[in-house]
Protein backbone atom coordinates (compact mmCIF):
# COMPACT_ATOMS: atom_id res chain seq x y z
CA UNK A 1 0.00 0.00 0.00
CA UNK A 2 1.54 3.80 0.11
CA UNK A 3 2.93 5.11 1.89
CA UNK A 4 2.36 9.19 2.73
CA UNK A 5 3.25 11.84 0.13
CA UNK A 6 6.63 13.96 1.06
CA UNK A 7 5.02 16.66 0.08
CA UNK A 8 3.29 18.61 2.93
CA UNK A 9 -0.56 18.33 3.50
CA UNK A 10 -2.87 20.94 2.03
CA UNK A 11 -5.07 23.13 4.12
CA UNK A 12 -7.70 20.41 3.74
CA UNK A 13 -5.37 17.47 4.86
CA UNK A 14 -5.30 15.91 1.69
CA UNK A 15 -2.20 15.54 0.02
CA UNK A 16 -0.90 18.30 -2.46
CA UNK A 17 0.03 15.64 -4.69
CA UNK A 18 -1.81 12.69 -6.31
CA UNK A 19 -0.43 9.30 -4.43
CA UNK A 20 1.27 7.48 -4.91
CA UNK A 21 3.72 8.75 -7.19
CA UNK A 22 2.63 11.78 -9.54
CA UNK A 23 6.01 10.84 -11.24
CA UNK A 24 5.29 7.54 -12.01
CA UNK A 25 3.48 7.04 -15.97
CA UNK A 26 0.21 5.58 -15.84
CA UNK A 27 1.80 3.27 -18.01
CA UNK A 28 3.74 1.67 -15.39
CA UNK A 29 1.08 2.00 -12.81
CA UNK A 30 -1.38 -0.23 -15.05
CA UNK A 31 1.42 -2.43 -15.20
CA UNK A 32 1.55 -2.80 -11.91
CA UNK A 33 -1.83 -3.26 -10.71
CA UNK A 34 -2.08 -6.12 -13.52
CA UNK A 35 0.20 -7.89 -12.48
CA UNK A 36 -0.29 -7.42 -8.63
CA UNK A 37 -4.00 -8.99 -9.29
CA UNK A 38 -2.83 -11.35 -10.85
CA UNK A 39 -0.11 -12.64 -8.47
CA UNK A 40 -3.02 -12.03 -5.68
CA UNK A 41 -5.11 -14.24 -8.14
CA UNK A 42 -2.63 -16.66 -8.47
CA UNK A 43 -1.74 -17.16 -4.65
CA UNK A 44 -5.23 -16.68 -3.02
CA UNK A 45 -7.63 -18.70 -5.32
CA UNK A 46 -4.69 -20.26 -6.56
CA UNK A 47 -4.20 -21.88 -3.04
CA UNK A 48 -7.41 -23.13 -2.46
CA UNK A 49 -7.80 -24.19 -6.17
CA UNK A 50 -4.88 -26.24 -6.00
CA UNK A 51 -4.30 -26.97 -2.51
CA UNK A 52 -6.61 -26.62 -0.14
CA UNK A 53 -6.64 -30.38 0.70
CA UNK A 54 -3.52 -30.06 2.06
CA UNK A 55 -3.50 -26.37 3.71
CA UNK A 56 -7.57 -25.86 4.96
CA UNK A 57 -9.31 -23.21 4.75
CA UNK A 58 -6.82 -21.10 7.60
CA UNK A 59 -3.92 -21.99 4.98
CA UNK A 60 -6.05 -20.08 2.22
CA UNK A 61 -6.68 -17.16 4.31
CA UNK A 62 -2.89 -17.09 5.07
CA UNK A 63 -2.13 -17.24 1.43
CA UNK A 64 -4.37 -14.35 0.65
CA UNK A 65 -2.73 -11.90 3.66
CA UNK A 66 0.67 -13.05 2.33
CA UNK A 67 0.02 -12.23 -1.85
CA UNK A 68 -1.04 -9.06 -0.60
CA UNK A 69 1.60 -7.93 1.74
CA UNK A 70 4.22 -9.35 -0.68
CA UNK A 71 2.83 -7.21 -3.74
CA UNK A 72 2.38 -4.08 -1.18
CA UNK A 73 6.40 -4.22 -0.89
CA UNK A 74 7.01 -4.83 -4.40
CA UNK A 75 4.46 -2.65 -6.25
CA UNK A 76 3.10 -0.21 -3.80
CA UNK A 77 5.66 2.50 -4.54
CA UNK A 78 4.79 2.41 -8.00
CA UNK A 79 0.69 2.18 -8.04
CA UNK A 80 0.10 2.50 -4.72
CA UNK A 81 -1.16 -1.64 -4.81
CA UNK A 82 -5.15 -1.35 -4.92
CA UNK A 83 -5.33 -4.96 -6.69
CA UNK A 84 -8.73 -4.47 -5.94
CA UNK A 85 -11.40 -2.35 -7.15
CA UNK A 86 -13.16 -1.36 -3.94
CA UNK A 87 -9.96 0.11 -2.71
CA UNK A 88 -9.35 1.96 -5.92
CA UNK A 89 -13.34 3.73 -5.21
CA UNK A 90 -12.05 3.81 -1.98
CA UNK A 91 -9.40 6.25 -2.96
CA UNK A 92 -11.09 8.11 -5.68
CA UNK A 93 -14.11 8.97 -3.19
CA UNK A 94 -11.25 10.08 -0.59
CA UNK A 95 -10.10 12.43 -3.76
CA UNK A 96 -6.76 11.02 -3.66
CA UNK A 97 -6.92 9.69 -7.62
CA UNK A 98 -8.56 11.53 -10.16
CA UNK A 99 -11.71 9.54 -12.26
CA UNK A 100 -9.40 8.85 -15.26
CA UNK A 101 -6.82 7.30 -13.12
CA UNK A 102 -9.45 5.50 -11.23
CA UNK A 103 -10.94 4.09 -14.84
CA UNK A 104 -7.10 2.92 -15.59
CA UNK A 105 -6.88 1.11 -12.26
CA UNK A 106 -10.01 -0.46 -12.48
CA UNK A 107 -9.46 -2.08 -16.26
CA UNK A 108 -5.81 -3.50 -15.38
CA UNK A 109 -7.03 -4.71 -11.94
CA UNK A 110 -9.66 -6.93 -14.34
CA UNK A 111 -6.99 -7.62 -17.20
CA UNK A 112 -4.98 -9.32 -14.10
CA UNK A 113 -7.83 -10.73 -12.83
CA UNK A 114 -8.47 -12.97 -15.10
CA UNK A 115 -4.84 -13.34 -16.94
CA UNK A 116 -4.36 -15.33 -13.30
CA UNK A 117 -7.90 -17.28 -13.35
CA UNK A 118 -6.61 -18.18 -16.73
CA UNK A 119 -3.06 -19.33 -15.58
CA UNK A 120 -4.97 -21.35 -12.79
CA UNK A 121 -7.21 -23.02 -15.35
CA UNK A 122 -4.62 -24.17 -17.39
CA UNK A 123 -2.60 -25.41 -14.47
CA UNK A 124 -5.59 -27.23 -13.14
CA UNK A 125 -6.35 -28.88 -16.87
CA UNK A 126 -9.36 -26.68 -17.90
CA UNK A 127 -10.68 -27.02 -14.35
CA UNK A 128 -10.57 -30.70 -13.65
CA UNK A 129 -8.14 -30.86 -11.38
CA UNK A 130 -9.85 -27.88 -9.08
CA UNK A 131 -9.63 -29.22 -5.08
CA UNK A 132 -12.78 -26.29 -4.54
CA UNK A 133 -15.64 -28.18 -7.11
CA UNK A 134 -16.55 -24.31 -8.19
CA UNK A 135 -13.26 -22.79 -9.22
CA UNK A 136 -12.88 -20.74 -5.59
CA UNK A 137 -15.89 -18.70 -7.11
CA UNK A 138 -17.97 -16.62 -4.62
CA UNK A 139 -21.39 -16.94 -3.96
CA UNK A 140 -24.34 -18.51 -1.70
CA UNK A 141 -26.39 -21.11 -0.94
CA UNK A 142 -26.23 -24.48 -2.74
CA UNK A 143 -24.54 -22.84 -5.59
CA UNK A 144 -21.01 -22.89 -4.09
CA UNK A 145 -22.26 -25.55 -0.90
CA UNK A 146 -22.98 -22.49 1.90
CA UNK A 147 -25.43 -22.92 4.85
CA UNK A 148 -25.34 -18.91 4.25
CA UNK A 149 -28.03 -17.41 2.21
CA UNK A 150 -27.79 -13.83 -0.06
CA UNK A 151 -28.66 -11.57 3.33
CA UNK A 152 -25.41 -12.79 4.89
CA UNK A 153 -23.15 -12.22 1.76
CA UNK A 154 -24.19 -8.64 1.60
CA UNK A 155 -24.10 -8.17 5.33
CA UNK A 156 -20.20 -9.99 4.50
CA UNK A 157 -19.06 -7.99 1.42
CA UNK A 158 -20.00 -4.53 2.99
CA UNK A 159 -18.85 -4.77 6.12
CA UNK A 160 -15.70 -6.61 5.72
CA UNK A 161 -14.82 -4.41 1.89
CA UNK A 162 -15.23 -1.11 4.57
CA UNK A 163 -12.75 -2.34 6.85
CA UNK A 164 -10.05 -3.05 4.71
CA UNK A 165 -10.59 -0.21 2.82
CA UNK A 166 -10.50 2.07 6.05
CA UNK A 167 -7.05 0.15 7.04
CA UNK A 168 -5.51 1.21 3.50
CA UNK A 169 -6.75 4.58 3.50
CA UNK A 170 -5.33 4.85 7.43
CA UNK A 171 -1.98 3.74 5.87
CA UNK A 172 -1.55 7.09 3.69
CA UNK A 173 -2.50 9.41 6.31
CA UNK A 174 -0.41 11.97 7.85
CA UNK A 175 1.26 10.74 10.80
CA UNK A 176 0.92 6.86 10.50
CA UNK A 177 4.31 4.65 10.94
CA UNK A 178 6.34 4.58 7.39
CA UNK A 179 7.11 1.05 6.20
CA UNK A 180 3.80 -0.41 8.00
CA UNK A 181 1.16 0.18 5.68
CA UNK A 182 2.04 -3.77 3.56
CA UNK A 183 2.03 -5.16 6.58
CA UNK A 184 -1.20 -3.70 8.41
CA UNK A 185 -3.31 -4.34 4.81
CA UNK A 186 -2.08 -8.32 4.14
CA UNK A 187 -2.81 -8.81 7.75
CA UNK A 188 -6.60 -7.38 7.62
CA UNK A 189 -7.05 -9.30 4.19
CA UNK A 190 -6.00 -12.65 6.11
CA UNK A 191 -8.10 -12.04 8.97
CA UNK A 192 -10.98 -10.88 6.95
CA UNK A 193 -10.96 -14.50 5.22
CA UNK A 194 -10.56 -16.13 8.12
CA UNK A 195 -14.05 -14.67 9.29
CA UNK A 196 -15.52 -15.13 6.49
CA UNK A 197 -14.40 -17.97 4.00
CA UNK A 198 -17.40 -20.29 5.01
CA UNK A 199 -20.10 -17.38 3.97
CA UNK A 200 -19.58 -16.84 0.50
CA UNK A 201 -15.82 -18.03 -0.43
CA UNK A 202 -14.96 -14.21 0.65
CA UNK A 203 -14.81 -11.54 -2.27
CA UNK A 204 -14.25 -8.18 -1.21
CA UNK A 205 -12.52 -7.59 -4.05
CA UNK A 206 -14.87 -7.24 -7.45
CA UNK A 207 -11.48 -8.17 -9.86
CA UNK A 208 -10.88 -11.65 -7.86
CA UNK A 209 -14.98 -12.38 -8.31
CA UNK A 210 -14.57 -11.57 -11.74
CA UNK A 211 -11.28 -13.72 -12.27
CA UNK A 212 -12.50 -16.85 -10.91
CA UNK A 213 -16.33 -16.75 -12.16
CA UNK A 214 -15.92 -16.30 -15.56
CA UNK A 215 -13.91 -19.93 -15.58
CA UNK A 216 -16.23 -21.19 -12.93
CA UNK A 217 -19.43 -21.49 -14.75
CA UNK A 218 -22.71 -20.08 -15.39
CA UNK A 219 -23.65 -20.34 -11.81
CA UNK A 220 -21.32 -18.34 -11.25
CA UNK A 221 -21.68 -15.75 -12.89
CA UNK A 222 -25.17 -15.47 -12.24
CA UNK A 223 -24.59 -14.23 -8.78
CA UNK A 224 -21.28 -12.63 -9.73
CA UNK A 225 -23.30 -9.07 -9.85
CA UNK A 226 -23.64 -9.23 -5.44
CA UNK A 227 -19.37 -9.47 -5.80
CA UNK A 228 -19.53 -6.26 -7.87
CA UNK A 229 -22.07 -4.20 -6.06
CA UNK A 230 -21.65 -5.17 -2.46
CA UNK A 231 -18.10 -4.57 -1.91
CA UNK A 232 -18.10 -1.62 -4.37
CA UNK A 233 -21.08 -0.06 -1.01
CA UNK A 234 -18.36 -1.42 1.26
CA UNK A 235 -15.85 1.03 -0.04
CA UNK A 236 -18.15 4.06 0.23
CA UNK A 237 -18.53 2.87 3.91
CA UNK A 238 -14.93 2.63 4.49
CA UNK A 239 -14.75 6.16 3.30
CA UNK A 240 -17.07 7.29 5.72
CA UNK A 241 -15.75 5.46 9.07
CA UNK A 242 -11.66 6.97 7.63
CA UNK A 243 -12.72 10.46 7.25
CA UNK A 244 -14.64 9.74 10.45
CA UNK A 245 -11.54 8.01 12.70
CA UNK A 246 -9.00 10.35 10.81
CA UNK A 247 -10.99 13.60 11.04
CA UNK A 248 -10.94 14.38 7.26
CA UNK A 249 -14.02 17.05 6.83
CA UNK A 250 -16.29 15.16 4.54
CA UNK A 251 -16.71 18.21 2.28
CA UNK A 252 -12.98 17.37 1.56
CA UNK A 253 -14.26 14.04 0.05
CA UNK A 254 -16.32 13.11 -3.31
CA UNK A 255 -19.26 12.02 -0.84
CA UNK A 256 -19.25 15.44 0.87
CA UNK A 257 -19.29 17.26 -2.98
CA UNK A 258 -15.59 17.67 -3.43
CA UNK A 259 -14.77 17.00 -6.64
CA UNK A 260 -11.83 14.61 -7.31
CA UNK A 261 -8.03 16.05 -8.50
CA UNK A 262 -7.49 16.36 -12.20
CA UNK A 263 -5.18 13.34 -13.27
CA UNK A 264 -1.39 14.02 -13.50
Amino acid sequence: MSEPSATSPSSTGLPDETPPNPGVPIARIAAAEAVGTAVLMLVGPGSAIIAVAAIGVHGVAIAFGLALLAMAYTIGHVSGCHINPAVTLGFLLARQISVVQAGVYWAAQVVGAVAGGLLLYIITEAGDLDQTGVFAANGWGDDIGSRFGLGSTIVVEIVFTALLVLVVLATTTVGYPTGFGGLAAGLTLAMIHLATIPVDNTSVNPARSIGTAVFSGSDALTQLWAFIVFPLVGAVVGVLLWALVHGTRMQDTVLGGGRPPAAR
